[in-house]
């Protein structure tokens, strides 16, 4: 099976995301580029959050000026710090392809992508490497990195003529869709690597920094859909049991909730074990008291299985595991 879908950035300017939405399966948002948190996207919470309320599959992409593996390594950490820990469906894409990385050798180049996308592994998410053609096959050694990481390859061509193995193919910058001005890249996925985080990790707008009154300008400010309907989702997200009808005093619960900095567990712990992890920091890790976290991190349905509670290891060991 092929699925369409598009990458965007702030390029694509604002994004009507419901007519947008019906024209793609799956979209792959820039977060940034570079090492230093003045590189984010401007647009990547808005973009992110629109099409996540749309129900969008979503990835990323971040790319690269990454001379040597510490840098590679930085970049990876900025990633993250962005990402703060919220779901994707997608892998995080390590874009190189920039003029200033094509002396570096193409064992030095392998290195740096190896060295970004084994930290954004570690981590818990799924790593790829994009990259056009000529790059892929003349500054990489491709066939190393294929082994582990799924590859995006970019041709601009009505045929991929690219001998690698590869995911996904960019195949042109000049595609049009609902909802965006200009042009947007259009890309075709041939494998089913869409991962389902919809119901399992509580995923809510920040607003600790929002110092007005209004919960519709609050969630604005951060790119969070404002509408009736998402409000009355975010109310129900938080435990809040009355039906929400939008009135001044359930704006302002809702608006208090959103603005209360979350405490977090955080370990060092290296190992496999969520109830030895959880020991490790004096918590208690009775299965009781791991429904209770589960279920404060967005797992209703704990029961203890081998891939939640690897989803709340890793947690943990970011420092988002929420008490």
């Amino acid at each position: 099976m092929k699925y369409k879908g598009i990458d965007v950035s702030k390029y694509q300017g604002d994004i009507n995301f419901d007519k947008a939405k019906n024209d793609i399966d799956f979209v792959i948002i820039r977060i940034g580029y570079g090492r230093y948190d003045n590189q984010k996207d401007p647009k990547f919470e808005s973009n992110y959050y629109g099409f996540k309320n749309y129900n969008v599959p979503i990835g990323i992409y971040h790319y690269s000026y990454a001379k040597c593996v510490e840098d590679a390594k930085k970049e990876a950490d900025i990633v993250l710090k962005w990402l703060n820990g919220r779901n994707l469906n997608l892998p995080v894409y390590f874009d190189i392809e920039d003029k200033s990385q094509q002396n570096l050798g193409k064992n030095t180049l392998t290195n740096i992508c190896e060295a970004f996308c084994s930290k954004i592994e570690k981590a818990g998410y799924w790593a790829g490497v994009y990259a056009n053609k000529y790059f892929f096959t003349t500054y990489l050694d491709y066939k190393k990195l294929e082994k582990k990481y799924t590859i995006w390859v970019a041709q601009y061509n009505s045929t991929n003529t690219y001998k690698g193995k590869y995911d996904m193919w960019q195949y042109t910058s000049s595609g049009k869709v609902s909802g965006i001005n200009g042009n947007v890249d259009m890309n075709y996925l041939y494998r089913n690597i869409f991962i389902n985080n919809s119901s399992n990790i509580l995923d809510l707008p920040d607003l600790s920094n929002y110092k007005g009154n209004s919960i519709v300008d609050g969630l604005k400010s951060v790119g969070f859909d404002s509408s009736f309907n998402s409000r009355k989702n975010l109310y129900k997200k938080l435990g809040f049991y009355d039906t929400y009808k939008g009135t001044s005093a359930q704006n302002i619960k809702l608006l208090n909730a959103l603005r209360i900095k979350e405490e977090y567990y955080s370990s060092n712990y290296k190992g496999l074990s969520f109830v030895d992890a959880l020991k490790s920091i004096g918590v208690d890790s009775s299965f009781n008291n791991r429904k209770a976290i589960a279920l404060n991190n967005g797992i209703s349905n704990y029961k203890g299985t081998a891939a939640q509670n690897l989803k709340l290891l890793n947690l943990l060991k970011k420092g988002k595991l929420r008490k």
